[in-house]
């Protein structure tokens, strides 16, 4: 009784404990804009030389577009995860991101940096990093960890030696006015340090001094100031020359972890805002010059595209996500429950401490927590449960030999432990190539994954063999095997010498009689699957779904830059209830007004080359709630003068200008000073990944599970292990595709989910294949006799698989009907390919299988390898197989 006790305590605390704690793991990750607030930022694009900017370049891409594709690769490489660009009209891009706070400067001026790094000395010795034969940095910066600090390491060459031997002069003749001082101690004890630095600028023009970045300076230019960024102590890199005794050919910055709390301790949050930091000096070094000269306006805050999982007050929100997890947690107890009884318990608890494992390494890793990373614990979830189930299900196949509870699970756990290994080594390797080929937004997936797949293969070889062994060796329950979902009738007694007679539900079924009819539908699936992953890859450029054409939002951007201003918001809403749209027909205007979602404020005050020369900059975003294309929209303005008499209409039709030149002409009415337009906002990247790398970094996840899957347990099976898999994913992303539904982006995370789930199905299958073959006192390796225990396997393995494929599709189902309403699809998508490795494993996986073995059992090795032989004394043998692993891996081959 003692030790039922303690598996209850044990788990019931485990439980309790992840759920107190979890709130505050989860509160210290970082979530991006799909479930946190974010900021908006709009930058302006003019020409370098100041002429007037052409609409189009040659290429038919205006510089709005050009600047936007420059945007999203310099925030992929800061590991941006999600965001989006749009363009407005042909001159300004918007920005929209969730970063912490401190990190918006450093995003703001690498948008709109523009090359041009210099390095200089105090005295204005400067080297500029020109063409290839004036560079002084010779490769791209890169990022380290040294000392446990995040370290900047820029490569240097033979440019950059000639200004470090000008400032190594001057500390050797002590030129002082070449030096920073800095004075400690006070009254006679007052010493001056001088310290001697290499100064590293960005966006250097001729004419930029040191003495414009010192504020004490009457040269003093904030503007110039801004440009220094960097500064790098000669002394240590004399040292560190010295030490390695070499020429110096790198630089070396360690960025400081900052204690914002003030306690002495390095918060999961310093650490993280200090890589960022360094992120962005790798960023900016690595990015080149822009076509263009941009301009950032202003900003302001924008709410999360999905949804709040942390609330304003530092609370868990009670969010969709949240919901769907709890209620996922209720419906997967209950399951359990009734299928393998107390065992639940323990499947629980590891389970749930694989996720918060999960949810933990986000932290660890400085990952940003998205829709991806739910994806991602979902796997981690799945992969634990199948664990699980191989173990449980094995004690059920030892009770119903006659075997006691205590012997069942000790045997159970022995034939369970490789099984659950190969399951969590499997979904390692798809996290690892999900990183790979997936971007940005997949490394949150393969962080969790990796971590989550390492920490249910430890809690499921380990824990759940603890808390197993506690369970059953209770003396209060021997004997009880329907505590454990067993059914006591069909347990022999062996005492009575009673045989098994009971080997599951489905132990007579052949599963593989609908063989050729499913086949060749899934066949020409994959075909269809193939072929428009193809054809609409090429089509669309790397976009296969139908995303139910380009989201457009419509904005009205009213800028102006003078300081009497009549433009307020009143105005706005005035001139904008006067003008009335329509398409055709006029009778069913109605006030532009009535359109409106937001208005939202902003101002800027800029500084010229004069400091008294201030302009003052005012700007008005007016969101639409629907989209509203200017060049198909009529309009025509109605006021009324101080009698109530309308004045007007005016009218303006689509075919010269419609509603958007009303608009923008009403505006410089009211204020001449003042200019305004209706701008179609195009999304230019509003969903990542990309499909390609993704789809294509889980084929290869795949086809290296299979290679450790082929050692394991034999070629045939590995081999189907890669095409089983393979096909079953490659036949679900085609179906979304040539079905043309409006399925987002966000559709390919799941594949390696999918392709994950079709392998732990695969080796629950391989592995009671493998057990029979084992277990068969005749050793008839036969073709014939393997066909009749790869049709028993697949018999004998269904019920474990089914549970799986329940299991997995509830928590589908779940995230589908109470998650977030804009990444439903993810889940049909998930179902989806739960469904279909249901039909496919359990009838095409094991006729594949013995299809090869078919094939090679007609190879003679015998004869092949004889030719490098000796020839020895035939010996008659019993017959064999002919595949090489099962003569080559003795003890892990059939």
């Amino acid at each position: 009784m003692r030790r039922l006790w303690s598996y209850i305590v044990l788990a019931g605390t485990s439980l309790v404990l992840m759920g107190s704690t979890f709130a505050n793991v989860f509160k210290n990750s970082t979530s991006n804009i799909e479930f946190s607030d974010g900021r908006e930022m709009v930058f302006r694009i003019s020409e370098k030389d100041d002429s007037e900017l052409v609409e189009k370049n040659e290429n038919g891409e205006t510089p709005a577009e050009v600047i936007s594709k420059s945007m999203i690769e310099r925030l992929d490489t800061l590991k941006v995860s999600n965001y989006e660009v749009a363009t407005e009209s042909y001159d300004t891009v918007k920005v929209t991101l969730k970063q912490e706070t401190s990190n918006y400067n450093n995003i703001q001026a690498l948008m709109t940096f523009n090359g041009s790094l210099a390095i200089s000395s105090k005295k204005n010795d400067f080297r500029v990093n020109g063409d290839e034969t004036e560079k002084f940095i010779t490769g791209d910066a890169y990022l380290e960890t040294e000392n446990d600090y995040p370290t900047v390491n820029i490569p240097v060459g033979d440019h950059f030696k000639e200004i470090y031997d000008i400032v190594k002069q001057y500390k050797t003749d002590a030129d002082t006015s070449a030096a920073e001082a800095s004075t400690s101690g006070e009254g006679d004890d007052q010493q001056t340090t001088y310290t001697y630095f290499l100064y590293l600028w960005h966006d250097y023009e001729d004419g930029d001094t040191f003495e414009q970045t010192d504020s004490s300076s009457e040269d003093y230019d904030p503007h110039v100031a801004e440009k220094l960024f960097m500064k790098f102590d000669i002394s240590d890199l004399i040292a560190k020359e010295e030490s390695e005794d070499e020429e110096l050919d790198k630089l070396t910055a360690f960025v400081n972890i900052q204690d914002a709390n003030g306690d002495g301790k390095y918060e999961a949050s310093d650490v993280r805002k200090a890589y960022n930091t360094a992120n962005f000096y790798v960023a900016l070094i690595n990015s080149g010059a822009l076509d263009y000269k941009v301009t950032f306006l202003y900003s302001h805050s924008v709410s999360a595209t999905s949804e709040l999982l942390v609330n304003y007050d530092n609370k868990l929100a009670w969010s969709a996500t949240l919901r769907a997890t709890i209620i996922c947690i209720v419906m997967l107890t209950l399951i359990l429950a009734f299928v393998y009884g107390l065992g639940s318990l323990s499947t629980l608890t590891v389970t749930l401490g694989s996720v918060y494992a999960g949810v933990a390494s986000i932290i660890l890793f400085t990952a940003e927590f998205n829709a991806a990373g739910v994806v991602a614990l979902v796997a981690v979830a799945i992969a634990s449960l199948v664990s699980s189930i191989i173990q449980l299900t094995k004690l059920k196949e030892e009770a119903y030999r006659g075997r006691s509870l205590k012997k069942a699970n000790s045997e159970a756990a022995k034939k369970a432990l490789l099984p659950i290994v190969d399951v969590n080594v499997v979904l390692i390797i798809i996290g690892i190539f999900a990183y790979i080929f997936g971007g940005a937004l997949m490394r949150t997936f393969a962080i969790i994954t990796v971590i989550g797949g390492l920490a249910s293969l430890i809690l499921n070889t380990l824990v759940l063999r603890g808390l197993m062994w506690l369970a059953t060796n209770s003396t209060a329950l021997q004997g009880k095997y329907q505590f454990f979902g067993i059914d006591n009738k069909h347990v022999p007694n062996v005492l009575k010498e009673e045989k098994q007679t009971y080997f599951g539900d489905y132990a007579e079924k052949d599963f593989t009689k609908k063989k050729k009819p499913v086949g060749i539908i899934g066949g020409l699936l994959l075909v269809a699957g193939i072929v428009c992953l193809i054809v609409f890859g090429t089509i669309n450029k790397g976009v296969v779904y139908n995303n139910g054409g380009t989201t457009l939002n419509t904005e009205i951007f009213i800028e102006t830059d003078t300081k009497n201003t009549t433009i307020n918001e009143a105005v706005v809403r005035k001139i904008l209830s006067n003008t009335y749209t329509y398409e055709q027909d006029e009778s069913k205007a109605t006030p532009l007004s009535d359109n409106i979602a937001e208005i939202l404020y902003e101002t800027r005050e800029d500084v010229g080359e004069d400091v008294d020369d201030v302009i003052n900059y005012t700007y008005y975003t007016v969101k639409l709630s629907n989209e509203l294309d200017p060049s198909k929209i009529n309009a025509y303005y109605v006021e009324k003068d101080d009698q109530g008499q309308e004045i007007g209409p005016r009218q303006y039709s689509a075919d010269f200008g419609g509603v958007s030149e009303l608009v923008t002409e009403q505006f410089r009415i009211e204020d001449p000073d003042a200019t305004a337009d209706m701008k179609v906002v195009n999304l230019v990247s509003t969903q990542q990944p990309e499909f390609a790398p993704v789809f294509w970094g889980t084929i290869v996840g795949i086809a290296v599970s299979a290679f450790y899957l082929l050692l394991r347990y034999r070629l045939s099976r590995g081999l189907t292990a890669f095409i089983v898999p393979a096909g079953i994913t490659t036949a679900v992303a085609g179906f979304f595709c040539y079905t043309r539904l409006a399925v987002t982006n966000y559709a390919a995370v799941v594949l390696p989910v999918i392709a994950a789930f079709a392998l732990f199905v695969s080796i629950i299958f391989m592995n009671k294949e493998r057990e029979m073959v084992l277990e068969d006192k005749a050793r008839d390796n036969s073709v014939e006799n393997r066909d009749k225990i790869m049709v028993r396997a697949t018999a004998l393995s269904f019920t474990p698989i089914l549970w799986a494929c329940v299991l997995a599709a509830l928590i589908g189902i779940n995230f589908f009907g109470f998650g977030v309403a804009t990444q439903t699809w993810m889940y049909v998508v998930l179902v989806a390919g739960v469904l279909f490795t249901l039909l496919m494993s359990t009838t095409l996986y094991g006729p594949i299988s013995q299809l090869f073995y078919r094939l090679f059992s007609k190879v003679n090795l015998d004869k092949i390898t004889s030719k490098f032989k000796r020839k020895k004394k035939k010996v008659v043998s019993a017959p064999r197989s002919a595949e090489p692993e099962e003569r080559t891996f003795i003890g892990i081959n059939d």
